[in-house]
């Protein structure tokens, strides 16, 4: 009987503190994973045909599965900010940003009067943790704000991710409780064949020939004849970035089971945006508000929940941050434009209908798009002037990024429910809808607070100037 006293202690007592946290005072446990680039309908638990996501699944399978989740843009700057901010691009002012000369330029850093989900963690005792493999991510542009702990990776794969987490391992044993934040990089481009999926999904001997794995983004873009002309070549670009997605869920499962975050945590698994491959004549992400782009995963565990549900209401990215404070019982900030997805007691939470907003501001795009539970509408916010230029650049340009992205200025006005790949542009046919969806987006635009946001230049290192080239950035 001592013998098995002692052997119970011993268990007991090695065990990682988060087995004893309780959402019921407050004290649960928070991983957030963020995946850069992922588009929701790549994932097998959101019905795609390939077995990309088998361990995200079983998180899935034990949670709520968000079938209708929006990103506020289709990049990354704007999208996470308003992650953490829950206050849409245009009350943040983060929508720019790009690199020029080797330095990370007109990217602006979003307000110190906007509270982040980590601040208001960190001011209830939380520990936090976050790591960013994306440079855009940086604490320069604000990203580390109320981080104990805190590392941006630049553009580096999931192995440094984890590699950086599990230096923090002891720290994290010893918090009473925690915040954690990891954000992956893949599956952005470049799309590298991951094995052992990639031969799952396409031919070895064809993408050794083709060696889209080694082309920059604007050669890429070049190519769009031929992935127009040969479905082969186009299917083999998918597959490399299928088997990136097979890659990062494999180190996903990885962490969830050392530090057993499938148990007693409450855990978010989301994406800042999607990823084009030519579903309205383009690739790349950040040109264009089609949902290939904008719909992106967003699967909710609570601490020791077994059985998953589904939910199709439409939601936002700026939903995470009141869902997690609601669960906890903590106030939110007054700032928050985002909904509680759940109740604190575990229920879905009975929404009013609302619209949806997301926005692309970067370059030579000034698009808006409104969401209701049946319609979306993409609105091009350029004067007249400004669209003839466009077009008279569309007209004179022979191939490149310039030809092709041209169709991410189009209006359109699509039935969510009856065409959900956006085929179908009903904005000639559903004028007086169009109207009313017009009405309500400036509207909401014109009463939008603003934060005014501030703008730094950031000089990367020689390493991650090559990376910044070789992404095409």
């Amino acid at each position: 009987i001592i013998t098995h006293i002692l052997f119970i202690q011993v268990i007991f007592f090695s065990l990682p503190k988060s087995v004893f946290s309780s959402i019921e005072n407050g004290d649960a446990n928070i991983v957030l994973i963020t995946i850069d680039t992922l588009r929701a309908d790549h994932l097998s638990c959101y019905g795609y045909e390939r077995e990309t996501s088998p361990h995200i699944d079983k998180i899935a399978e034990m949670g709520f599965i968000f079938n209708n989740a929006i990103a506020p843009s289709s990049w990354t700057s704007p999208s996470m900010v308003s992650l953490f901010t829950s206050v849409y691009p245009i009350n943040h002012g983060v929508v720019h940003g790009f690199v020029k000369d080797k330095k990370i330029v007109n990217q602006e850093v979003f307000s110190d009067q906007l509270v982040t989900l980590t601040e208001m963690l960190q001011s209830r005792g939380y520990t936090t943790f976050g790591v960013a493999s994306n440079l855009h991510l940086c604490e320069e542009f604000g990203f580390a704000r109320g981080f104990d702990y805190f590392k941006c990776l630049s553009f580096n794969s999931a192995p440094f991710v984890n590699k950086t987490l599990d230096s923090w391992e002891e720290k994290i044993k010893q918090s009473d409780k925690f915040f954690l934040w990891l954000h992956y990089f893949d599956p952005h481009h470049y799309f590298r064949p991951r094995v052992p999926w990639i031969a799952e999904y396409t031919s070895m001997e064809l993408t050794q020939k083709l060696k889209l794995y080694r082309k920059p983004m604007n050669e890429l873009w070049s190519l769009i004849p031929q992935f127009q002309e040969d479905p082969q070549t186009l299917s083999n670009l998918i597959a490399l970035y299928d088997s990136e997605i097979n890659f990062v869920d494999s180190h996903i499962e990885e962490v969830i089971k050392k530090y057993d975050f499938d148990k007693d945590v409450l855990l978010v698994i989301t994406s800042d945006h999607g990823e084009a491959f030519l579903d309205h004549g383009m690739i790349d992400h950040g040109q264009c508000l089609y949902g290939e782009t904008v719909n992106v995963p967003l699967i909710v565990k609570l601490p020791h929940q077994q059985k998953g549900k589904t939910v199709d209401q439409p939601v936002s990215l700026l939903d995470v941050m009141p869902t997690i404070l609601t669960v906890l019982d903590i106030p939110y900030p007054e700032q928050v434009r985002g909904e509680p997805l759940l109740t604190q007691d575990g229920q879905v939470s009975v929404l009013p209908d609302r619209f949806l907003y997301s926005e692309l501001e970067k370059g030579n795009r000034n698009m808006r798009a409104i969401f209701s539970k049946e319609w979306k509408y993409v609105h091009n916010c350029k004067g007249v002037i400004e669209k003839l230029y466009d077009w008279v650049k569309y007209v004179l340009k022979d191939e490149g990024r310039s030809k092709f992205s041209y169709a991410g200025h189009a209006e359109g006005l699509y039935n969510r429910k009856q065409d959900p790949q956006e085929q179908v542009n009903l904005i000639n046919e559903e004028g007086s809808l169009r109207s009313k969806l017009t009405e309500q987006l400036f509207t909401w635009m014109n009463a939008a607070k603003r934060y005014p946001p501030s703008q730094i230049e950031v000089t990367p290192s020689q390493e991650i100037q090559e990376k910044l080239k070789a992404l095409g950035y």
